[in-house]
């Protein structure tokens, strides 16, 4: 297991930058990175005042247990590195914040293995090279994210999240912070239109959360009511990079099944995730 606290190296794709205003660091990846593709996924959800996206940018602002803070990381495709500004109230915390932006940016994945993987596997499917599974900020934003986004579209599951983040996120500087746990259980959340159940959900999820008993593991998720396989495997695929989830049941995907041809959506283990992805990505290609 991976010791979040522990330093990390160069040999880790990490460099720092001297001499310039703030903190800069440098983030490596292997390429090839569909950064276009990353990028239109995050837009498309990116909520105001939490995150910012622009053409060669992301950035969020984070309270992760007792660290609070703000990042941007720029693309640098021709270094095959992220520039990333880190702003943070405690400097000594940068190391669990640089993995979980490591890991939200999917910087480790081997995306010429999958790829290859994937070819064999689905040869009917035409991949988009180096897509990067599009991570959130915690498994708890994942699995609060895919409740409000139960059976509802993209930008009406958007809206949802922005109404929470205004109504209950803590200020931070001119932004908020995704709500606190404690924030959304305390809540009656009136100020969401949506149906009660969901709303029901919503608190029991935060509440189980904060009381510690729902764990880092969106699969075992299943127990809470409410809670079924799409939004368990969602919060899996956003919440901690889980490779292997293949997401039966979302409209995207079942819309750009018939790519798959014959094949067993199995046949992808263990890069499922992946092809959930390029399943994504065909079907916005689609429709636009």
């Amino acid at each position: 297991m991976t010791d979040e606290n522990a330093p990390i190296t160069a040999a880790q794709g990490f460099h720092r930058h001297a001499g310039e205003a703030g903190e800069a660091l440098t983030l490596s990846y292997r390429p090839p990175y569909a950064w276009a593709a990353l990028r239109d996924f995050l837009a498309g959800r990116a909520i105001d005042g939490l995150e910012w996206v622009g053409e060669a940018h992301y950035g969020r602002t984070f309270h992760w247990g007792r660290i609070r803070g703000h990042f941007t990381a720029e693309h640098r495709p021709a270094h095959h590195a992220f520039r990333i500004r880190l702003a943070l109230d405690d400097p000594s915390a940068q190391a669990p914040v640089i993995r979980r932006i490591r890991r939200l940016l999917d910087l480790d994945a081997d995306t010429a293995t999958i790829q290859a993987h994937l070819a064999r596997a689905v040869p009917t499917l035409a991949l988009t090279e180096g897509l990067r599974l599009p991570g959130t900020g915690s498994p708890f934003e994942a699995g609060v994210r895919a409740i409000l986004g139960q059976q509802i579209s993209v930008t009406a599951a958007r809206r949802l999240v922005e109404t929470l983040v205004t109504n209950l996120g803590e200020p931070l500087d001119d932004r908020r912070c995704f709500p606190a746990p404690e924030a959304i259980a305390a809540s009656d959340l009136a100020f969401l239109g949506m149906p009660g159940s969901r709303r029901a959900t919503l608190r029991r999820f935060a509440a189980w959360y904060a009381a510690g008993e729902a764990g880092d593991e969106p699969l075992a998720w299943t127990t809470l009511k409410g809670i079924g396989p799409w939004t368990a495997r969602y919060a899996a695929l956003r919440g901690t990079g889980h490779p292997d989830i293949w997401l039966a049941g979302d409209a995207a995907v079942h819309r750009a099944l018939p790519q798959l041809g014959d094949t067993d959506p199995a046949a992808a283990a263990p890069w499922r995730s992946y092809l959930t992805l390029q399943l994504w990505c065909h079907d916005t290609l689609s429709r636009t």
